[in-house]
């Protein structure tokens, strides 16, 4: 019989003793042994749980928890071929919602990826220089995307409280104190060009998938699959948002003073001042360098 790893952040389980007997009735209903449990840790947020399972040479690893369980996991998972399936826990959930995986019923999720099929999916590398002296102090896995500026500062002032009681709803709401906040100077390279002239900019964004929560599709034309990074340069002042704004719910890929969409397979960020990453939802340190690179086909993902 074939045998699962599930990898479970406990923080967002409220039963975990129901959530056991749950999954392991889903597995049995699709002949599958009982699956190998593992609990991620504030020490160890799954890296070291997934690698435990590979060792233990499971045919998948299910990650079970929001966007940040999910992204660690894959991190692990990436150019091993080895399987993974997402239970969506948290609030953006937003792998699952960019391969239209179930969000809303832990159940449904399990049986789709047991009786689905595997894609296989981009991921990006992200390197991070804090202090500008170009050595890397950071290197990450990004499966959705990943940010350099306001959006950053933004979840980095969302807290889980708020994210409890209003869902995605969260994000906006605490970003509205920043829509006087002032332009981060930004130079911007793509694959082998140059760094372009400083430009005021709001954020930097770079995706592998285009779709936000809410249903917002930032980059309509984004695949998880398509051998390229989307690049989304904002900029906006005080009654630009509304511009800003508009054509973001819009999803038009129309270059405007304020929105400047490109694509590359490898993005260079230059800061003039320490500013705040976002990789996946998860807030990093400050970076003055930042640099993405595309990982082609190198994570396998179970879906419908």
């Amino acid at each position: 019989m074939k045998r699962a790893a599930v990898i479970v952040n406990p923080i967002k389980i409220k039963n975990l003793d129901l959530l056991h007997r749950q999954v392991e009735r889903v597995m049995r209903a699709y002949a599958w042994a009982p699956p190998m449990w593992l609990e991620t840790t504030i020490e160890d947020p799954g890296f070291g749980q997934t690698q435990a399972a590979l060792d233990a040479g499971v045919d998948l690893v299910v990650a079970l928890g929001g966007d940040g369980t999910v992204r660690n996991v894959s991190t692990t998972l990436v150019d091993t071929g080895v399987p993974l399936a997402i239970l969506p826990a948290g609030t953006g959930n937003l792998l699952a919602r960019n391969l239209g995986l179930p969000t809303h019923n832990r159940k449904n999720a399990l049986r789709s990826a047991l009786a689905g099929r595997n894609r296989t999916i981009d991921t990006l590398k992200v390197e991070i220089d804090t202090t500008g002296d170009g050595e890397f102090d950071d290197t990450a896995t990004s499966t959705v995307m990943t940010g350099c500026g306001l959006d950053a500062e933004i979840m980095a002032d969302t807290s889980e409280k708020l994210k409890a009681r209003a869902s995605w709803l969260a994000y906006p709401l605490a970003g509205m104190k920043y829509v006087n906040a002032g332009l981060t100077p930004m130079r911007v390279a793509l694959d082998d060009g140059p760094l372009s002239e400083p430009r005021g900019l709001t954020t930097v964004i770079v995706g592998n998938c285009g779709r936000l929560t809410g249903g917002v599709r930032l980059m309509p034309d984004a695949l998880p699959d398509d051998g390229l990074l989307d690049v989304i340069e904002l900029s906006a002042r005080r009654l630009q948002w509304a511009r800003l704004v508009s054509q973001v719910l819009r999803g038009s890929n129309k270059p405007t003073a304020q929105v400047r969409h490109r694509t590359g397979t490898r993005v260079r960020i230059e800061c003039e001042t320490p500013t705040r990453v976002e990789i996946d939802g998860e807030v990093h340190d400050h970076a003055l360098n930042v640099v993405i690179t595309l990982q082609p086909q190198s994570l396998v993902v179970r879906v419908p």
